[in-house]
């Protein structure tokens, strides 16, 4: 960086040095008038507010299509006037609270390990810890069903010569099965958002309350905790949202355990056996929805209006202190491990042992003798596989760019922009966080199944367009933070010297954004390729993807070829996830 500044600086030199000169050349680091703030206010809305409308104007339609005619509150009667909604609603919250308490818990528990204390081997656990985004919450559920299925399961059946039937009271087809296992998936997001919260906790006060005489628990319940309370209830209120909707973990295991969430049930009133989906009905669940989600954005902005007493960071100098484990240092470790094989190490293997067995019942030695790469080769003799390949290559690529490119422009004008109405586009491109993906995937059905004059329903193109829009926010916010570390003066120094507003971008926003914009792209790739929510409501026949295919495997009673399909997805998401990792740690060192 330095070197680009002295070389922006030494071309600035030439430039006129009358400031009245020099300005019109400055300000051509901003695109002429209110072009670009006003292109991506539209272009924002029509991304991230419009879907939002069309679901709450459909749930009052009589055909529940937004464009239709009429008004009615039919929908909300016929949906709230059934005991079964309010038993969704309530296995919704469950699952949702549920899984959110269980991983934050172990996430917690997992950075405190890792940040505040002299366990061995922190860094090795860290990037372990982080491995987890390498199993989609789809190939997780799956891999959990494979271990512990009453009938076939591997732990059932090696229980059996011990427990005999009773080793089929284990069942993973309940709502704590599905906690368990979404529980397991939020560790690695937990950690991200818990880790920092305590790396930076100035240790006086820990120290004056050890020093006061507090025994270790006391410490941690009345002078640590409280400190975190801004970063849990950041973390407890995204989670809450997402659980409300995700639907990987219900489609796997609640829908065979007959336990259906709101998600499930969305998904089943789209995919009717016979007749039209019941768009209206729909329309109506979702948009009950977001009385629910706003009502937890309410109580984390009650919770955190005082930010301030939950300050941990002053202005003097200080090193976090670590606590010593002494003879639970083993036991620690041993931790963090189990952490790891639950939520990585056994579901691989129980994926990779059905993908090389001829047939799946459980675990039995004798087919050792018969492991074969026959599922593979069958696999990739099929058509469908190769152009479920391309389309979810296409779509991770294209969808990753686009984001990429919307979000720079998007972080950009908000940090550079003088305008004080440019802070909506931060609003904007916020939005979609609090819609889930599976009815972000119902919105796009509803807006591009009628409108012919943009063709992209069917194709691989609409996927990637909703894509775009749920990874938009992440995407904004990481710019956000690379764009916030380029100083000004750089780009004034190019624009006094003659560059355009799209040179300065190309020229020297983006070489200096260089670490930020690799690592959020191969973080879009894992996620686009993982994805499985918004692409089941949009697939069809010619644009299937992987994790949709893989879905219709498994759900047809093909599980070697369905394991296969997640073996392999993972070997890559793995590799992809370690980029990210090494990215990510060369970017925050530099």
């Amino acid at each position: 960086m330095s070197d680009q500044r002295g070389s922006f600086a030494l071309a600035g030199a030439g430039a006129p040095a009358d400031a009245a000169a020099a300005a019109p050349r400055a300000r051509r680091m901003l695109p002429r008038g209110l072009a670009l703030p006003v292109l991506l206010a539209v272009l924002l809305a029509v991304l991230t507010v419009l879907p939002v409308a069309t679901i709450v104007v459909s749930s009052f339609r009589p055909s529940g299509l937004p464009l239709s005619d009429g008004w009615t509150l039919e929908h909300f009667v016929k949906v709230w006037s059934s005991a079964y909604s309010y038993r969704l609603v309530w296995h919704t919250l469950v699952f949702a609270a549920g899984s959110t308490v269980f991983g934050i818990a172990l996430a917690a528990a997992l950075a405190w390990l890792v940040e505040r204390t002299d366990m061995p081997g922190r860094d090795f656990f860290r990037t372990g810890i982080l491995m987890p985004m390498a199993t989609p919450p789809l190939l997780l559920a799956i891999g959990w069903v494979l271990l512990m299925s009453p009938s076939i399961g591997i732990i059932p059946s090696m229980l059996a010569p011990i427990l005999g039937e009773g080793a089929k009271s284990f069942s993973i087809y309940n709502l704590p099965g599905m906690i368990f296992v979404q529980g397991l998936a939020y560790v690695p997001t937990s950690f991200l958002m818990l880790a920092p919260a305590m790396r930076n906790m100035d240790p006086v006060y820990e120290e004056a309350a050890r020093t006061s005489g507090a025994a270790f628990g006391q410490t941690l319940r009345r002078v640590s905790f409280p400190f975190l309370v801004p970063a849990l209830l950041s973390v407890t209120t995204l989670l809450m949202i997402v659980g409300m909707l995700t639907f990987d973990v219900p489609a796997v295991i609640g829908q065979r355990g007959n336990v259906n969430v709101m998600s499930s049930e969305i998904f089943n009133l789209m995919n009717p056996a016979n007749g039209l989906p019941a768009y209206g009905e729909i329309a109506a669940l979702n948009s009950t929805l977001f009385v629910l989600l706003a009502v937890g954005l309410w109580v984390y902005y009650r919770a955190t209006q005082q930010s301030e007493r939950f300050a941990t960071i002053s202005g003097k100098g200080y090193k976090a202190t670590r606590f010593r484990l002494g003879r639970w240092r083993p036991v620690a470790a041993g931790f963090v491990t189990l952490y790891f094989l639950l939520a990585v190490v056994l579901p691989f293997l129980a994926l990779l042992w059905t993908s090389l067995v001829p047939y799946f019942a459980g675990f039995e030695t004798k087919l050792l003798g018969e492991l074969s790469f026959k599922s593979y080769e069958t696999l990739l003799g099929r058509p469908r596989i190769w152009e479920g390949i391309v389309n979810s290559s296409i779509i991770a690529v294209v969808s990753a760019l686009a984001t990429t490119v919307l979000a720079l422009f998007v972080a950009w004008t908000i940090v550079r922009s003088k305008l004080r109405w440019v802070r909506i586009l931060d609003v904007m491109s916020m939005i979609p966080i609090s819609v889930p993906f599976l009815m972000m995937g119902v919105a796009l059905v509803f807006i591009f199944f009628g409108l012919r004059a943009i063709p992209i329903y069917g194709t691989v193109w609409i996927i990637a367009l909703g894509h775009l829009i749920v990874f938009l926010p992440l995407a904004a916010r990481m710019m956000q933070s690379g764009v916030l570390q380029v100083h000004r003066e750089l780009e004034e120094a190019a624009s006094v010297s003659g560059a355009t507003f799209l040179q300065n971008i190309r020229r020297v926003v983006v070489p200096l954004l260089k670490p930020t914009i690799f690592a959020l792209l191969i973080w879009l790739v894992v996620h686009s390729l993982r994805e499985f929510s918004v692409a089941v409501m949009l697939i069809a026949r010619q644009n299937e993807v992987l994790s949709t295919i893989l879905y219709s495997l498994w759900d047809q009673g093909e599980p070697g070829q369905a394991a296969a399909i997640a073996v392999m997805l993972m070997l890559v998401l793995g590799g992809l996830v370690a980029a990210f990792t090494g990215l990510t740690r060369a970017n925050r060192e530099a």
